[in-house]
């Protein structure tokens, strides 16, 4: 075929051959918007999911602060309290020992004996078992002596030490 027919063949057809030539670039233009739709979405979705993850991240985040925040909060009033109670210790100590100064006072000086009222039992029994996390983990307040140790009778561990002999993050008795 030369090119005189080609091109009156073109315009004896051309109807046509644009109509075919509108209906594969109107289904090439469909087929490129679904493309791009679908990497829309694909982007879109990972973008949720990494909002999400952010969100999830961020909760996380504040929560564990939170945490931490108040589980400084718990291991201060519990350290308050021993410090209240060796204070009580002291002064229940403080207060038998002065009713046995007064009772050898007496007898040094023949006089009858005071009977002084009998002190609580210092620290109470109550029946009920200590709810302290430090309890629950197996470190004590005082060992057989009275001595605060934060170690079981025997241990050579200090408190806050771990036993492969690396130092915890919190501080040992010497510190």
């Amino acid at each position: 075929m030369n090119v005189v027919e080609l091109l009156s063949f073109c315009r004896e057809y051309h109807e046509a051959i644009l109509t075919g030539l509108g209906g594969l670039a109107g289904w090439y233009g469909q087929l490129m918007k679904n493309r791009l739709q679908s990497q829309r979405n694909v982007i879109d979705a990972e973008q949720l999911e990494n909002e999400q993850l952010a969100l999830a991240l961020n909760r996380e985040r504040f929560l564990t602060d939170r945490l931490t925040v108040q589980g400084q909060e718990a291991e201060m009033l519990w350290r308050r309290l021993y410090e209240r109670e060796r204070v009580i210790k002291e002064y229940h100590s403080a207060a038998l020992s002065a009713q046995r100064q007064v009772n050898e006072l007496e007898i040094r000086g023949g006089l009858p004996e005071t009977v002084f009222p009998d002190l609580p039992d210092f620290p109470p029994e109550d029946g009920r078992k200590a709810e302290h996390p430090a309890t629950e983990r197996g470190e004590h307040y005082d060992d057989a002596d009275g001595n605060k140790t934060g170690r079981p009778p025997g241990s050579t561990v200090g408190r806050w030490e771990k036993t492969s002999g690396q130092k915890g993050d919190r501080p040992t008795e010497d510190s």
